[in-house]
């Protein structure tokens, strides 16, 4: 079972084996990956260039609004920043299926490498507009290596 731990994931960034943000899979005419919410906008503004080469990934993997499950760069472990899919449009509601399999394909890559720590921010809910109890029975099935951060601003971390 994953670990759990509430407050701002970013700290442990520069700590962790891969670190992956919640994605969709909506691509701009100019092949850049659409990230304007949550910790995916986080990403792209901290990283320049991440939101194209996530897009120009995701046009060569399975196009526009379609399913990638988990993106892990070929760089990895250099670049340990992936993309685990919640929802195919930016302006859906995150998809319970898809968290499935992308939780199913994070398993598979923790089997692969057990000694890598993974950070993964709580998938679907936010502006995934998911219920945490919805969710939590499928990201239940993660490894130990796996830790899920549910988001909380900065002096708020001792609030229930």
């Amino acid at each position: 079972m994953p670990q759990f731990k509430r407050g701002d994931m970013w700290t442990t960034f520069a700590a962790a084996d891969l670190f992956l943000i919640t994605t969709n899979s909506a691509i701009r005419k100019d092949g850049v990956l659409i990230m304007g919410r949550g910790i995916a906008r986080q990403a792209r503004e901290r990283f320049p260039g991440l939101a194209e080469a996530l897009g120009q990934h995701i046009l060569n993997t399975c196009g526009e609004l379609g399913e990638y499950s988990l993106l892990i760069s070929p760089r990895w472990p250099t670049a340990k920043l992936g993309a685990f899919q919640v929802k195919r449009h930016y302006n859906q509601t995150a998809c319970l299926e898809l968290i499935r399999r992308s939780t199913a394909a994070l398993r598979a890559w923790c089997i692969e490498y057990p000694d890598a720590s993974v950070h993964l921010n709580f998938p679907g809910v936010g502006y995934g507009r998911l219920r945490r109890e919805d969710v939590l029975p499928i990201i239940a099935l993660l490894p130990d290596q796996v830790t899920i951060w549910e988001y909380l601003p900065a002096g708020k971390e001792n609030i229930p």
